[in-house]
């Protein structure tokens, strides 16, 4: 007998190599919105950018929006960045979010300088530059001896910047979340501005949507003008990397919305319900897809089994894209392609 719920079958068949992916029974919004169970919405407030960016943030005012069935209070909007914004975002997530006091995966096992890996990464392809190496906290006094040590030896060794990328899997914003206690009890740090805004945004534009359905009432009703961001969480993938399923419940405010969004490699995102035992939609993100769980979606079951190889749109990887962006950080593309 099967013992398996219905939502690791799901994980497990979207789990299977490139050459076995059947995306056919996937929800992709890019290509269609006449879906069975797929319903337009109608964003009641616009999607206004913050006035503090130098640059438009949305290609539209009013993008469109689409809920499913079986999933009151899910709502994706596809894409309704602009090229420049996405690659900001990229910087953002990149660049800006991976430097102390946020933390990241590796911040347990190695001393993590001020600046990005990502920056010196980039800088280790000058030869004129002498070669950075981050020393391990394993061997030294200033590694937390209630930290499990790892079994892998390159934890416990000087690593290149583009070594530790490789590894680079989470960083958190804002309030910083503990991995093992599954709380939100690692301090404080402050939540990039231009994000929280960003995300304020999305909050408002999101509130009451509607359809043309006559019996249709909104399942988020979330005054988005209450919103703020207190805590975020970046997770990077590479084409092999997996998220399981879960539910976010330690959040302080669980009425407020669940925001998400895409930025680089296609997924195939599952959205079940509230508990494993529901079967789960798959849903295919691209880059720049917004994704958000308001109302009774806030507590239901998601991950993504499956990223898809070579999707990122060339607006983020060819190297001579943004030469005309604000000035900035330069984007190191690393991990994108």
């Amino acid at each position: 007998m099967d013992q398996q719920t219905a939502f690791r079958r799901a994980e497990k068949q979207y789990k299977v190599r490139d050459g076995l992916l059947d995306l056919s029974t996937v929800i992709d919004l890019s290509v269609t919105s006449h879906t069975e169970g797929v319903h337009e919405l109608c964003l009641t407030y616009e999607l206004c950018s913050p006035s503090a960016l130098p640059f438009q943030l949305f290609t539209r005012t009013r993008p469109r929006a689409f809920t499913i069935d079986g999933h009151p209070g899910l709502i994706i909007i596809p894409n309704p960045f602009t090229d420049e914004a996405q690659r900001w975002l990229a910087r953002k997530c990149l660049c800006d979010c991976t430097r102390p006091p946020n933390r990241t995966n590796l911040d347990p096992f190695f001393e993590l300088p001020s600046t990005s890996l990502f920056t010196l990464a980039s800088e280790a392809n000058d030869t004129t530059r002498p070669q950075c190496l981050i020393d391990s906290r394993i061997l030294s006094d200033s590694f937390d001896s209630t930290v499990t040590k790892p079994k892998d030896t390159f934890y416990s060794q000087s690593a290149s910047p583009q070594a530790l990328l490789d590894r680079l899997r989470w960083c958190t914003l804002g309030w910083q979340y503990n991995w093992t206690s599954k709380l939100y009890d690692l301090g404080v740090s402050e939540f990039d501005p231009e994000l929280n805004e960003l995300m304020q945004a999305i909050a408002v534009a999101i509130t009451n949507p509607t359809r043309a359905a006559a019996n249709y009432c909104s399942d988020n009703t979330y005054d988005g003008t209450q919103y703020e961001s207190h805590a975020g969480i970046i997770n990077y993938y590479d084409e092999r990397a997996t998220m399981a399923g879960h539910v976010d419940k330690t959040e302080e405010n669980m009425d407020a919305p669940l925001i998400s969004f895409n930025i680089g490699l296609d997924c195939v995102y599952l959205i079940g319900g509230t508990t494993r035992d529901t079967v789960p939609t798959p849903v295919l993100l691209r880059s720049g897809d917004v994704l958000a769980m308001c109302g009774e979606s806030r507590l239901a079951y998601h991950g993504v089994p499956k990223i898809l190889a070579n999707t990122s749109p060339a607006y983020l990887t060819d190297l001579d894209a943004g030469n005309n962006d604000v000035p900035g950080e330069d984007l190191f593309l690393l991990g994108l392609k």
